[in-house]
């Protein structure tokens, strides 16, 4: 919706918009998003040329980050009816301790990526 506001109240927007494509989130599956996640992280890769760069080497397991935790999550976003991967993000619950005997449930959101055409 608030794309379709900004398709009709900006006239001059730089790029043309399609005002009923969406973007939907759902969990990742291995056989369907592996190689789509795997593009995502490429294409990702942040640092200047000539300067250290960020990178990332998933060691051909786009859910190795999370998947040591007992309770993890892993949902990458498609866009348009080509349902193209413009997103994925990893998350994990986790109980850590505050000190002393008190421990507290913590959420960890590792390795969000969108798409930097998106």
């Amino acid at each position: 919706m608030s794309m379709k506001i900004a398709a009709e109240n900006s006239p001059e927007f730089p790029m043309k918009i399609k005002v009923n494509s969406v973007v939907i989130v759902r969990e990742y599956n291995e056989e369907r998003d592996k190689l789509g996640v795997e593009e995502i992280e490429r294409r990702c890769e942040t640092g200047q040329r000539g300067k250290p760069t960020l990178v990332t080497d998933l060691m051909g397991d786009p859910v190795c980050r999370v998947r040591h935790f007992p309770s993890h999550i892993a949902l990458v976003a498609e866009y348009g009816e080509e349902k193209e991967i413009v997103g994925v993000i990893r998350g994990c619950v986790k109980t850590v301790t505050t000190g002393g005997s008190n421990f507290v449930k913590l959420a960890y959101l590792l390795g969000l990526r969108v798409s930097p055409t998106h």
